[in-house]
């Protein structure tokens, strides 16, 4: 039935699929937002395969643009083109310096959040933190939380949020990374609507309780006894104790198996349920003045019901030399 219309169509081998295409797209968006570009456009080519940037004047952002060649596939940069700005079903412009309206709901730490391949299945975890790389901003929480949330190896796992009081799921951006071992880290990247916060959530209070501050991404040697807290999106926010340091353990996970763990934090005197793994660690700035904020250590990733007892991933195995956590400085 299709031999008369074989000669209408033409196939072509690509290397990004749309999914690809789209990921880059809203990582270009939020570069444009964080560097303030303005008379620019954003089209995704199928010709071509790739995103196209026509921008008018790119001598005035070269720190845009050296972030934009970062990118994988990498954007290609032209002038202005009409004819492109008219025609493309996939736009956004600024022009003029004119400003983009939007509401954009913020993501906090200590937050519900589920990684799903079907909208009936998915790992409930804890929004860990906000990190920033090559000016894109990303949540990050464990990598074991998107285990079995995709059906094609290495593919993006779209993440949801349990909005707090109404108990709604809503989709806020896909982890576009992730590794379980040798270092359980996952980084979300969020869509537009939706952007990052200093701030952790309680449960308790079902309100943003503490600010980061700080953080620490150098190896620390925590003396025993020394009180560190959490905020997860079960048991909420407490406090323990360290009682070891450089721990090695294993824990299984249902649908993956055996995850060998190292150089983990022991905490004893707090508890850890399913779906605290992500929870922020960290401590006061100030012991006598909770308003100075938080000094972030890192994540939980596992625990201990028994014993009340959870251990946590510090920073310096979870960052990259050019990540930073977003804190109330930025």
């Amino acid at each position: 039935m299709m031999k008369p219309y074989l000669k209408l169509l033409s196939f072509v081998k690509v290397n990004n699929s749309l999914s690809k295409l789209n990921e880059i797209f809203n990582q270009v968006n939020t570069l444009v937002k964080n560097f303030k570009v303005v008379n620019i456009t954003i089209s995704i080519k199928y010709k071509v395969n790739n995103i196209v940037i026509y921008l008018d004047q790119p001598e005035l952002y070269q720190a845009f643009i050296n972030s934009i060649k970062k990118l994988n596939p990498i954007p290609i940069i032209d002038g202005p083109n009409k004819a492109i700005k008219e025609n493309s079903s996939t736009l956004k412009s600024r022009v003029n310096n004119s400003p983009i309206l939007e509401y954009r709901v913020k993501i906090l730490s200590g937050y519900s959040i589920v990684g799903r391949k079907t909208v009936e299945f998915g790992n409930k975890c804890t929004a860990g933190f906000w990190v920033r790389q090559q000016g894109l901003a990303y949540l990050t929480t464990a990598g074991h939380c998107a285990a079995n949330g995709t059906l094609v190896p290495h593919e993006s796992v779209r993440f949801y949020f349990i909005e707090p009081v109404t108990e709604k799921i809503k989709f806020f951006g896909n982890m576009t990374r992730f590794s379980i071992e040798p270092v359980d880290r996952g980084f979300i990247l969020p869509s537009d609507g939706y952007s990052e916060s200093p701030f952790i959530y309680s449960k308790g209070l079902k309100a943003p309780l503490f600010a980061i501050a700080d953080f620490t991404r150098t190896p620390v040697s925590f003396a025993e006894g020394a009180i560190l807290c959490r905020s997860g999106s079960v048991t909420g926010y407490s406090c323990g104790e360290v009682t070891s340091v450089k721990v090695k353990t294993v824990f299984f996970l249902i649908g993956y198996g055996k995850i060998n763990y190292e150089d983990l934090t022991e905490v004893s005197k707090t508890r850890g349920e399913v779906g605290d793994s992500g929870s922020p660690v960290f401590s006061f700035s100030n012991p006598l003045n909770y308003g100075t904020g938080v000094n972030l250590f890192g994540m939980m990733v596992g625990g201990f019901q028994i014993n009340n007892t959870i251990l946590f991933l510090p920073l310096y195995k979870i960052l990259n030399s050019d990540m930073n956590v977003i804190t109330i400085q930025d």
